[in-house]
């Protein structure tokens, strides 16, 4: 074997070998969502199309990435994530259950969310699927950003809404609780509400004939209305809302 090639191998078995803890995670991770209906029921309506797309779901602070991945029955499924600056030690975790990270941080977030944007279109092109939850990290404050619909445009993989029913638990100040406290508290309400409804509405398709802000704006326009239409009906709530940056000056 050859120098060249037996560092080539080396490599392969140094990342074999780091990838191990992280998918020993991941198992876990899928085992809850075997096991997830044990626990609380949920039903779908409709189906997501085949091949690799873009799972645009309403964050409603539950167990949202579970019934995503469940019903969809796209079991890896990756996602964008965020960690709470609260716990960093969650990063590890988060990472093997959902492998791409994006930050809020000023000063981290233009080249880290630029790496992360272009490894997971490479994830759709290979033929993955990938969660986003347009509304953020701090869903609450009724926001929509485009990470979605730029996935969309560069990968030209479908944006398909996912809309969680039934399932709405978040409470105000609520983010402030420790751990352990916001798991039992959202266990306890999800569970109470009875069963929860995942609702996949019509694919909103990338046009890569225009420019990708024209796109973006398109896409995310349609996100906005169907988000709108879905909080209003199923919640009495008024749906997050989309500013193009045109609009924010």
């Amino acid at each position: 074997m050859s120098q060249e090639g037996g560092n080539g191998f080396a490599r392969r078995i140094g990342a074999l070998l780091g990838a191990l803890p992280y998918e020993a995670v991941w198992c876990v991770y899928f085992l809850a969502a075997v096991l997830l209906p044990l626990v609380v029921p949920s039903r779908a309506v409709g189906r997501p199309p085949r091949g690799p797309c873009l799972f645009c779901v309403t964050h409603v602070g539950s167990f949202d990435p579970l019934f995503v991945v469940r019903h969809s029955g796209r079991w890896r499924a990756r996602a964008l994530f965020h960690v709470d600056e609260r716990h960093p030690w969650l990063r590890f975790f988060y990472q093997a259950f959902f492998r791409f990270r994006v930050a809020l941080d000023p000063w981290e977030k233009g080249a880290l969310n630029a790496r992360t944007l272009a490894a997971a279109a490479r994830y759709l092109a290979g033929g993955g699927s990938v969660m986003v939850f347009p509304e953020g990290h701090r869903y609450w404050a009724g926001r929509l950003y485009p990470g979605v619909a730029k996935l969309a445009h560069r990968s030209g993989a479908p944006i398909v809404p996912v809309l969680l029913g039934n399932a709405y638990v978040y409470r105000p100040g609520a983010e402030a609780d420790p751990l352990w406290r916001m798991f039992v508290r959202i266990l306890r309400e999800t569970r109470r509400l009875g069963g929860v409804v995942v609702r996949f509405a019509p694919p909103i398709l990338p046009d890569p004939s225009r420019p990708e802000g024209e796109d973006v704006d398109r896409m995310m326009r349609q996100v906005e209305r169907v988000f709108g239409e879905f909080y209003r009906d199923a919640y009495a709530l008024p749906g997050p809302r989309w500013i193009a940056p045109r609009e924010r000056a």
